[in-house]
């Protein structure tokens, strides 16, 4: 089972994940940045993974496909308590993809 929680923060969005992250319960998480991006036009999120307890290995693409998404919109996103593997595994993009210890730290980064 999986828990979203969403909090605006200075004009970020704050994404709280809880439980397991599998590909069957990715699609909760991916409709919910379909409507706030393409709806709301929010474009700036940090995805807080410190209470997933399993993360699908299969997920990745389609955690990529998201990211990419976001990015053509000129967005940015922050991901917090995610291990260098899952870093590693998802990628780098200079000025729009952060890694980030605390929530926090996302402000010393990005701005709106």
């Amino acid at each position: 089972m999986l828990t979203v929680s969403l909090q605006i923060n200075r004009g970020i969005m704050f994404m709280r994940l809880e439980g397991e992250l599998t590909t069957q319960n990715f699609h909760k998480v991916a409709e919910e940045i379909n409507y706030l991006l393409y709806k709301q036009g929010i474009l700036t999120y940090v995805f807080n993974l410190e209470a997933v307890k399993k993360i699908d290995k299969n997920i990745f693409g389609s955690i990529q496909n998201k990211l990419t998404e976001i990015f053509l919109k000129c967005g940015s996103v922050a991901f917090c308590g995610i291990s260098e593997t899952f870093q590693k595994m998802i990628g780098e993009r200079k000025n729009e993809l952060f890694y980030v210890s605390k929530e926090q730290e996302v402000f010393q980064y990005i701005s709106i």
